[in-house]
């Protein structure tokens, strides 16, 4: 299971919740058009990543995100 560091203690959590689209001008930046509600999905714990990776060539937008953590477990 992969980790993440909160001070000192590694965690695994089980899932992540994101929430996309809910950014106007990136939407727009990407030649979107902003969606009626913003988008809920989970990704799974292999998610979790040590670095950055651009598939096929396309191009990798990078933003700047918020995480909470709920009742995470001490590995």
């Amino acid at each position: 299971m992969n980790t993440v560091q909160d001070g000192s203690e590694p965690f695994g959590p089980s899932r992540i919740v994101c929430i996309s689209q809910n950014h106007t001008e990136h939407i727009r930046g990407l030649g979107n058009e902003p969606p009626d509600e913003m988008v809920i999905f989970n990704k799974p714990n292999p998610a979790i990543a040590a670095g950055l990776l651009a598939f096929g060539g396309e191009p990798l937008h990078c933003e700047g995100e918020i995480c909470l953590m709920v009742g995470a477990e001490q590995l």
